[in-house]
């Protein structure tokens, strides 16, 4: 039998039409928690090949984000989104499974998410990694942020979630990160990229207030060397915050947990095992 079959998840179907959807690869009680966010467009299936190496040496927990994957059917009673709302969202779901403390991963916009949750409960985050991690937005990007709903009633949200990926992930090597958001982002309605291209709107501001907080917590970036937008500040936020660390992975673009996942997870895990 192979080691992923041993990672069967406990598929937990929410007990009200609040809580979002999760999944559980719990491997020991004693063992500690991680949680996988993805970015928009995204679902759990965005941790597929996370979930074998570092699952098994933690408890996952994996969460669709609201609109996302399996929360498809309830999203319309939320007419609106703030990374506030998503982050006491995902709260609700660790609350519900009773876990004290947690790891948080998030990759691209996940990243935010998880800035966000550690802004809301720094004491229960036991460290934050952020593979492709968007902290602050130079001034092409601020531009596009800032225009962001405009532009997506002008071309379609879709064409603009396209848009938006390519010119993240633009060279041949990132056409199975590319092309994996891309076709998770078929499961979103036109409601749901309305809401969650609305976030781009307010991004900036969100983004520097965190940038300007200091925390005691550990903090580890992994950033794929081709990342065009986002590696320069990613660079800046390792310098002005003393527990972050950074890594570069040579010859890998936007999503490193997708394009190099081995060596991802392996950093991932090195970095986890250093703190315990």
């Amino acid at each position: 039998m192979s080691s992923i079959k041993k990672h069967i998840p406990n598929v937990f179907t929410p007990p009200n039409e609040r809580l979002l959807y999760f999944e559980t690869h719990q491997r020991s009680i004693m063992d500690e928690w991680v949680l996988l966010v993805h970015g928009a467009g995204g679902s759990t299936r965005t941790w597929k090949q996370q979930i074998e190496q570092l699952g098994a040496h933690y408890n996952l927990l994996i969460i669709d984000l609201p609109g996302h994957g399996k929360n498809t059917s309830n999203s319309d009673q939320f007419p609106n989104y703030s990374f506030l709302f998503i982050a006491d969202k995902i709260w609700e779901v660790i609350d519900h499974l009773k876990i004290e403390k947690i790891h948080i991963i998030g990759v691209s916009l996940g990243t935010v998410i998880c800035l966000q949750m550690h802004h809301l409960q720094p004491d229960r985050i036991l460290s934050v990694i952020m593979p492709g991690a968007i902290v602050k937005l130079n001034n092409k990007l601020k531009i596009l942020a800032s225009l962001s709903l405009a532009l997506a009633k002008i071309i379609g949200y879709r064409n603009f979630y396209k848009l938006s990926a390519n010119i993240m992930m633009p060279r041949n090597n990132h056409k199975k990160s590319r092309d994996v958001f891309i076709n998770e982002s078929k499961a979103l309605s036109i409601n749901e990229f309305r809401k969650w291209t609305a976030l781009y709107y307010n991004l900036n501001k969100t983004l520097l207030e965190f940038f300007n907080t200091k925390s005691q917590i550990p903090h580890l970036l992994i950033m794929g060397s081709q990342d065009h937008l986002f590696l320069e500040p990613a660079r800046d936020y390792a310098i002005q915050h003393i527990n972050a660390k950074l890594t570069v992975l040579p010859g890998c673009g936007h999503v490193v947990s997708i394009e190099c996942a081995h060596k991802f997870n392996i950093i991932c895990l090195k970095f986890l095992k250093s703190l315990s």
